[in-house]
């Protein structure tokens, strides 16, 4: 597979491939960039201030230079001007250093001017003004600037310095010298020397004379782009002090393309090694991403495969590296995972179980249904004690998956449960001996050579045990050991599951007192009792009992002795009826004993008798004596009525009038009863009306005696 995507490329169709070749070549190229943006710059930076400390070191040495000729002028000057005072003349002078020095020399006097030396040029001197005579009055040379552009300085120097017009000895500098020669500035560079106001004086190139000008004027020494591209560097040659004239400024000029021209190769160089390294960078990356994606599907599909459950499959990955570990990690992980989900599953299907039908046998074959997916071979087993005998017990037994379970009713020895009781978490037994338990033997029987045994826990008492019957010890492990105490566990809660349904039940019809049927069981057992009546023609009673004196014996002795006095009166009711017949706990002090299966009313007549007798017998509550008798309202099916509440309405008004007539008697239901209770009922009806209607008055009838009628009193009647 690896070598059919080396040849089609198809790894780059992959979303991590690609974005690990750009991540590759972005980690190459972004240092490789940034390493060359700062080098270059950096470079740049030192070859531009290299540059502009040579223009600076230029322009200072050039200045020096040029002061250094200005004072040798000035130094001649001054010597002829001593000898014209002497009164020698030109012919007696150096003609070498003047003709080297100076055009042309002129001495003006009272605003006549004569050539004294070089020929003559047809413009007169420059003018002598006030600075330059303030100077000259000092004894000082003054140092004149040209009439016309470009032209040489004049030197001029005073004959008599207490008199300045009386004679000015005026020199124009010869341009060659001044200026000194062009071939001794540094290559590719040209000098500018400048007066106040940024007026060229002199330029080594006339053609960046514009330039110097405006480097002059902002003093722009700096890099190519503070001057149209041109390096500069500028310096100032101080001539107030010697010469009385204001300073000029040197500009040094350099091209800016000149001082980074030798970074192009260097540029060129450093691109080719980047393409050269982002190239190994691709074909590395290339080769490493094909290395890595074939694992990385197969580990894909095998996360696939675990996402539809589908657990079988092994992820095939024969490396010994990285991929290799997790690849067997995946696998080992994926065969956890599947026991887990199938365990999980079967503990569900359990829970649902005991949640929804709570059948004891069908939660026991789901249990086998689990250990026998993970045991194929086995024989699994499940003994459940009879909750009614702790010596009998049920075994569920299954052996393969395709077979039949079947089911054995077999005997316990107390031995053999209180051996369970010490391995809660299991243990294994031996399968031959005189000594082993039946349901081992049974798995044994059916093949087992060896047998593990967990006992199934209910409040601490062992109520079954789980067996799991192997041909080999070593087909059990401990994680397969772990599920089966899960389930052995859900068979232990659907136990806890069916004991607190019974309690629920049980509760819920029983009164919590005195243990008997509730008002809801007893209408229950009615409702059938009297279907059943129906159907064979039998005649059925209801005793309506209602305790006499009960409320003194509580008032005295306190509801404690009034519950004893209930559950003891309860007691002797329990012990007159027959087992077909229900005595129920209505509630207060009110009971209500079903008779069944009657052939005639006296025989309900003589239960209440003996009912009678039994309850006027002394109760003995807190060591008192205490004597309270019963009233009984006896009705009878079919006679008294044909629904269950017909028959308690009618027993209930009998024992009204059973209390009405003395107490301590029963009465059975007369229809007479029922017109009496109706015509009270609608009696007391009227009454209220009448009082909310204020339909009473009260009249005051007088009691006179006959005698002598004498009035004695007076009766209060209420009339309505």
């Amino acid at each position: 597979m690896a070598m059919k995507m080396l040849v089609e490329g198809t790894f780059l169709r992959s979303a991590i491939a690609r974005r690990v070749l750009f991540l590759f070549l972005l980690s190459a190229f972004v240092p490789a960039a940034l390493l060359a943006v700062l080098s270059y710059g950096h470079v740049r930076t030192v070859v531009s201030d290299y540059t502009q400390r040579q223009l600076a070191q230029a322009g200072s040495a050039h200045g020096r230079a040029l002061y250094d000729r200005l004072l040798g002028a000035h130094f001649i000057l001054n010597a002829n001007a001593a000898q014209i005072r002497r009164g020698s003349n030109v012919e007696n002078t150096d003609p070498f250093a003047l003709q080297r020095v100076f055009r042309r020399t002129y001495l003006v006097a009272h605003d006549q001017a004569v050539l004294r030396f070089g020929p003559p040029s047809g413009e007169e001197p420059p003018r002598i003004d006030a600075r330059a005579a303030s100077q000259l009055a000092k004894g000082e040379v003054a140092l004149l600037l040209p009439q016309r552009p470009a032209g040489p300085p004049w030197l001029a120097v005073a004959m008599n310095p207490a008199q300045v017009a009386a004679g000015v000895l005026i020199a124009e500098l010869e341009s060659a010298y001044v200026w000194g020669d062009s071939e001794e500035i540094s290559y590719q560079t040209d000098m500018c020397v400048l007066a106040e106001g940024a007026v060229v004086l002199y330029c080594s190139n006339d053609k960046v004379s514009s330039t110097a000008s405006s480097v002059a004027l902002h003093r722009a020494d700096g890099p190519a782009d503070s001057a149209a591209g041109w390096l500069s560097a500028t310096s100032g040659l101080f001539l107030k002090a010697k010469f009385g004239a204001d300073d000029w400024t040197i500009v040094a000029l350099r091209p800016g393309g000149l001082a980074i021209a030798s970074l192009t190769q260097l540029a060129q160089t450093y691109l080719g090694v980047t393409l050269l390294t982002l190239l190994l960078v691709a074909l590395l990356s290339v080769v490493q991403i094909r290395r890595t994606l074939v694992p990385l599907e197969r580990l894909i599909e095998g996360t696939q495969r675990i996402a539809r459950e589908d657990f079988a499959q092994p992820v095939t990955v024969e490396r010994d590296d990285e991929f290799g570990q997790l690849a067997r990690s995946l696998n080992g992980m994926a065969l956890r995972v599947g026991q887990q989900i199938g365990a999980l599953r079967a503990l569900s299907e359990i829970d649902q179980e005991i949640l929804s039908h709570l059948h004891i046998g069908q939660i026991v074959v789901l249990v086998q249904a689990r250990l026998l997916a993970l045991l194929p071979k086995a024989v699994i087993g499940v003994v459940l004690v009879d909750d009614r005998s702790s010596d009998l017990g049920t075994a569920y037994l299954q052996q393969g998956t395709a077979a039949q379970p079947t089911k054995v009713q077999l005997q316990f020895g107390t031995q053999h449960l209180a051996n369970c009781v010490r391995y809660r978490d299991g243990v294994w037994l031996p399968v031959d001996g005189p000594d082993v338990p039946r349901f081992v033997a049974i798995l044994a029987g059916l093949g087992a050579a060896h047998c593990f045994v967990i006992p199934i826990f209910w409040r601490d008492e062992v109520c079954g045990a789980l067996g799991i019957g192997v041909a080999d010890q070593q087909e059990i492990n401990n994680e397969l050991i772990e599920q089966a105490r899960d389930l052995a566990k859900r068979v232990g809660v659907a136990f806890a599951a069916l004991a607190r349904e019974a309690e629920l039940v049980l509760r819920a019809h029983h009164d919590d007192l005195t243990g008997l049927p509730n008002r809801a069981l007893l209408s229950e057992r009615l409702q059938q009792e009297l279907a059943r009546a129906r159907r064979t023609g039998k005649q059925l009673a209801l005793l309506f009992l209602d305790l006499d004196r009960f409320k003194s014996v509580n008032d005295t002795l306190g509801h404690a002795g009034g519950d004893q006095l209930l559950q003891v009166a309860a007691g002797r009711l329990s012990t007159c009826v027959r087992e077909c017949d229900t005595v129920a706990r209505l509630g207060g002090d009110e009971f209500v004993v079903l008779l069944t299966d009657l052939d005639n009313p006296q025989q309900a007549a003589k239960l209440a008798g003996q009912v009678l007798a039994l309850l006027s017998e002394p109760f003995q509550i807190a060591g008192n004596n205490c004597f309270v008798g019963a009233s009984i309202g006896v009705s009878v099916f079919p006679v008294d009525g044909s629904t269950a509440e017909e028959l308690l309405k009618q027993a209930d008004i009998a024992m009204y009038r059973a209390k009405a007539a003395g107490r301590g008697r029963f009465v059975f239901f007369e229809e007479s009863m029922n017109v009496d209770q109706r015509e009270r009922a609608v009696m007391e009806q009227e009454l209220h009306l009448a009082i909310m209607r204020n339909q009473f008055a009260v009249y005051y009838q007088p009691r006179v005696d006959l005698r002598d009628g004498r009035l004695l009193g007076a009766e209060a009647l209420l009339r309505w």
